[in-house]
């Protein structure tokens, strides 16, 4: 049985951007005025969640916004996360638990722009072979579930679904293991059950046949700052969300057709698996009410010591 849970999304992943101003202005569009450039190094992973970015790269609409995009590897979060703080990079492509458990601690970071979040039709979530008999998240308990990371996107949202149905999360035991192993994983029976996200999804399932038993819904993905970043180049910050703007409107007309072109420019996706590739819901306003919801789940797992509202990691400049 296929279920939908609307309490927690995460993604996984790091964006980075380094911002180094070569010459500044700002105008009422946002953009940082003609003739002028603040050059950006931008960190993405090569998965159907940097689309945007490239779409935006591809389309001029950096340029257009004053901006000049290098794009550079991605780091993991905790990583990221120090280079955002350290100012070696300024902007990074994150998931919610890494900003929130970073800002609970007392690091000044911050949200630069919003930028995913998981549905139904993304089809992130909990995995199970074909045969297995889990057929619900209750029958998980006294399993065991892997997921690309600990206290982060899989274990945080799963839990999340199980405190949501009265059950203990503690119960099933969480392993830590890349996205590339899980198809393996799974038909060894080192695991019983698998989060998985594109584009694993799709090259897993070339492999091994899969059910789903949970799909995580909201608030996945965001592109993170420094707040001194943030206040010391508020234009940039605003010429990078318009530019997304635009790229995102592109993909909300023709979502498939852009992946096709992008994805095969800029990753080592082919033009095919690009084409059928399931894709988030690419956002571009601020989800205070979702983004609150990750802040309590992850206060009520211990994770972050106290709450706070969400609404302070987003400034709408």
């Amino acid at each position: 049985m296929t279920r939908t849970s609307s309490r927690f999304a995460a993604l996984a992943l790091g964006l980075v951007v380094a911002l180094t101003t070569t010459a500044c202005g700002s105008d009422d569009s946002g953009s940082t005025g003609s003739g002028d450039t603040i050059k950006l190094t931008l960190a993405v992973p090569p998965v159907g969640d940097s689309l945007p970015v490239y779409q935006a790269i591809d389309q001029g609409y950096f340029e257009e916004a004053g901006l000049e995009i290098e794009l550079v590897p991605a780091a993991n979060g905790a990583t990221t996360i120090n280079a955002l703080v350290g100012q070696s990079t300024d902007l990074a492509l994150v998931s919610y638990p890494s900003l929130i458990n970073a800002y609970a601690s007392g690091l000044p970071v911050t949200v630069a722009a919003t930028a995913i979040a998981g549905t139904d039709e993304y089809k992130a979530g909990l995995y199970v072979p074909a045969d297995s008999d889990v057929q619900e998240p209750a029958d998980m308990i006294g399993r065991r579930m892997a997921t690309p990371s600990l206290n982060s996107v899989g274990d945080i949202w799963f839990r999340g679904v199980l405190l949501e149905a009265g059950l203990d999360d503690t119960k099933v035991d969480y392993v830590e293991l890349p996205q590339a192993n899980m198809a393996s994983a799974l038909a060894a029976g080192d695991v019983d059950g698998a989060f998985i996200t594109e584009p694993t999804l799709s090259a897993a399932s070339k492999t091994l046949e899969l059910r789903a038993i949970d799909f995580q819904n909201g608030p996945q993905g965001l592109f993170a700052t420094s707040t001194k970043t943030l206040e010391d180049k508020p234009e940039a910050i605003a010429a990078f969300r318009e530019a997304l703007a635009k790229a995102v409107a592109d993909i909300d007309a023709d979502p498939h057709g852009v992946a096709e072109v992008e994805m095969p420019k800029h990753t080592d996706m082919d033009a095919a698996t690009a084409a059928a590739m399931n894709l988030p819901d690419f956002i571009t306003d601020w989800d205070g009410e979702g983004v609150q919801e990750v802040v309590d789940l992850m206060v009520e797992l211990g994770l972050v010591k106290e709450t706070f509202d969400a609404d302070e990691l987003y400034d709408e400049l």
